[in-house]
């Protein structure tokens, strides 16, 4: 990211690939391409793909490009449920399987996240 601040990113921009290794033009395409090939990278499945992506995507993209307004809510809310050991549903039947996906996919980082800095 030489020259650049991660907030600064704007497509298209100029960054250094982590996979690549070199500097490269991106664009919205281009940057799924390399989120593509970081989790490629991991056939061994050491890390999750959000610690792929965390350590990786530092060099080449803005932050700000991934974190939505749906996207914060929803950390928002898992945690919120997590803190205050809420249900989210009545029961496993009446939950909203999307919520369950993606409180899943968030509880699966969460522990990751926790286990490394243990």
């Amino acid at each position: 990211m030489k020259g650049h601040s991660a907030n600064d990113m704007v497509f298209p921009y100029q960054a250094s690939s982590p996979t690549l290794g070199k500097l490269i033009w991106y664009d919205e395409v281009e940057l799924w391409n390399e989120i593509d090939r970081i989790l490629a990278e991991d056939i061994e499945k050491k890390f999750t793909n959000g610690q792929q992506c965390y350590f990786n995507l530092a060099h080449c993209a803005n932050p700000a490009y991934f974190l939505t307004s749906e996207t914060q809510l929803a950390l928002e809310e898992y945690m919120a449920y997590k803190r205050f050991k809420l249900p989210f549903a009545s029961s496993l039947d009446e939950a909203e399987y999307n919520r369950i996906v993606i409180f899943s996919t968030i509880d699966e980082e969460y522990n990751a996240a926790i286990k490394n800095n243990a």
